[in-house]
């Protein structure tokens, strides 16, 4: 039996932002260092190009972009929402809120309506989107470690996906948060918690037997 059912399951891409990923952007500073530590950019661009070479559709669930007044209807901001509407990260038409250039999608790819918040799925059509297409079983990688990963993560499962975590396929602002997620966090949320290299390669394998 395929862990990876054909034409069911999606890489879904989060906040492939410039301000996350570039050397330019507003937060690269804070993400580097764990970012270094696990080739998050290198091992991203091997996933999504094995995910595109077998034809898995790619999904993306990018941040909510700063504008003026996003937040000024929320009683409680998170603290997430508080740093963002502070820093102005992800500012709308401005470089930050630009796809990284070795993510920007495709035509064929999906991007879902952005969320204001931490997962994925809040507020948002993504959950639609991957109804649409079929989706059951998500590999889930991108930004951050510990915040949008994880609740989107946790969203996904109770939406009844199967789904998969990458450990160096994420990171975070230190390495104690990246590894408070993927050591203690993911293994009580993903199906599957696992390695780029060892995603590959299981992927390539379910291929040569599809």
């Amino acid at each position: 039996m395929s862990i990876y059912p054909d034409r069911q399951t999606a890489i879904l891409l989060v906040d492939p932002y410039k301000d996350f990923l570039s050397a330019r952007g507003q937060a690269w500073p804070l993400l580097r260092t764990v970012a270094k530590q696990v080739n998050l950019i290198e091992n991203l661009k091997n996933l999504i190009k094995t995910g595109r070479d077998q034809g898995l559709p790619i999904f993306y669930a990018m941040h909510l972009k700063y504008r003026p007044g996003n937040y000024d209807d929320l009683k409680y901001l998170s603290p997430s929402q508080a740093g963002i509407k502070f820093a102005k990260t992800f500012k709308a038409d401005s470089f930050g809120s630009e796809f990284h250039p070795d993510f920007v999608p495709e035509s064929e790819d999906v991007i879902a309506s952005e969320h204001a918040c931490t997962s994925g799925f809040g507020d948002t059509d993504l959950h639609e989107k991957l109804q649409e297409k079929g989706i059951s079983h998500l590999i889930i990688v991108g930004l951050l470690s510990n915040t949008c990963i994880e609740s989107t993560a946790r969203s996904a499962v109770d939406l009844n996906y199967h789904v998969t975590l990458v450990t160096d396929a994420v990171a975070s602002w230190t390495p104690k948060d990246h590894q408070a997620a993927v050591e203690f966090s993911y293994p009580h949320i993903g199906h599957i918690v696992t390695t780029t290299e060892k995603l590959i390669r299981t992927l390539a394998q379910e291929s040569q037997y599809a």
